[in-house]
């Protein structure tokens, strides 16, 4: 998994939430225990004033899902 990068808008994303779970995603991963892909759905992010763009987040979470998947 590679490391993600995610525009900063004006309002968007909680930048520490995002950066925590694709932390604990790569960490599951690399100890041979990746999340099931329906647990990255609707995360909970909080939106805040300097987040994370949401449509980036989204589709990084839709294709990291995607890869767990196999597909």
């Amino acid at each position: 998994m590679e490391n993600p990068f995610f525009s900063v808008r004006f309002r968007g994303y909680d930048r520490a939430q995002v950066d925590r779970a694709v932390a604990r995603i790569r960490q599951a991963t690399d100890a041979g225990a990746p999340p099931h892909p329906d647990s990255l759905k609707n995360l909970g992010f909080q939106l805040t004033l300097r987040g994370y763009d949401t449509r980036e987040v989204d589709e990084y979470f839709t294709e990291v899902a995607r890869t767990l998947r196999g597909g």
